[in-house]
């Protein structure tokens, strides 16, 4: 009981002190008509804040002039780097391959009386300072080359024509000259002469070496003698059927052997302008025989025979047991 008059009581104080309050400030009106005069200034200053905002679009139109400085650079580097460099540097470097002379010949008021193609090789046996014997090849090539130098003429004395080919360095060359003659239509070879140098390389530590070889050779070309305006064509292997060999005037004991491999030759040529060899004549070598094809085809008719006679004996024999039975 105690406790709840206690509280009875302070909920009667604390309305008294309410109601106080009240008739206090009553009394002081004068305060409220400061506050509203302070409030219109403020709704002044924010439209003024707003004006600043719009001063923000006209830098924009400025950063468009940017990108007009890049645009011009970016065609200048595309046309100028590709177009010289790799494309036209290759082409000029692989077109001067081709040898200039690809047969050896010789030429005279635009006509190319002698034309000469194919390998002449040599094989020849010397003796070294240990009283060995080798065999030493000296090849003429089949084109000439760098160091190949070619003379001769196609009016020689009594209608003679030749051509000689040189080739090695100054000192220590060799050479084959061939000279031609004409009896009537046709031409023939009248003299195949070579002279080798036997170097110390290839005749290594001969006893001849240094000197030079002379040889006199004979391939026994057949057909003796081609038609004027023709050429002597042979791509099989033709070897030399004589030689006379000699060094310094004495002969040479020792073996010498030679042949021609793929060897074309024109002499006697009259027709002008003409860079190529002419109508050629085969050598016999290429000829094929006829005894070959006429055996094979005798066989095979012997062996129709002999099929066509066992077919007709065992028809026969077949007929004989019908009628037996």
């Amino acid at each position: 009981m105690a406790k709840l008059f206690a509280f009875a009581f302070a909920l009667l104080f604390a309305c008294g002190s309410v109601i106080g309050q009240d008739d206090t400030t009553i009394e002081p009106d004068t305060t409220l008509p400061p506050e509203p005069p302070t409030t219109v200034p403020l709704t002044t200053e924010a439209p003024i804040t707003e004006p600043p905002a719009t001063t923000t679009a006209p830098p924009e139109p400025e950063t468009t002039t940017a990108p007009e400085t890049t645009v011009p650079p970016e065609p200048e580097t595309t046309t100028a780097a590709p177009v010289p460099d790799t494309t036209t540097a290759p082409v000029p470097v692989t077109t001067p391959a081709p040898e200039a002379n690809y047969n050896y010949n010789i030429t005279e008021n635009n006509v190319t009386c002698i034309m000469i193609e194919g390998a002449v090789t040599f094989l020849v046996n010397y003796t070294t300072v240990n009283n060995e014997t080798k065999t030493a090849t000296v090849v003429l090539p089949k084109h000439p080359k760098a160091n190949s130098v070619i003379t001769g003429t196609c009016n020689g004395t009594d209608g003679q024509e030749e051509i000689q080919v040189t080739w090695g360095p100054a000192g220590q060359s060799s050479s084959v000259k061939v000279e031609f003659g004409v009896k009537g239509d046709s031409w023939s070879v009248s003299s195949f002469v070579a002279n080798l140098f036997m170097d110390p390389v290839t005749f290594a530590n001969g006893t001849d070496a240094g000197k030079t070889l002379s040889l006199d050779v004979d391939y026994g070309f057949s057909p003796l003698s081609v038609p004027v305006n023709h050429s002597f064509n042979c791509h099989s292997s033709l070897s030399a059927v004589n030689i006379t060999a000699t060094i310094g005037g004495a002969p040479y004991s020792l073996g010498v052997s030679s042949k021609l491999d793929g060897i074309h030759i024109q002499a006697y040529n009259m027709v002008p302008y003409e860079p190529d060899f002419v109508s050629s004549v085969h050598c016999s070598a290429d000829e094929i025989s006829d005894v070959v094809p006429i055996a094979v085809g005798c066989a095979l008719a012997a062996l129709v025979v002999i099929v066509l006679i066992a077919y007709l004996v065992g028809r026969r024999r077949r007929s004989a047991a019908y009628q037996s039975v």
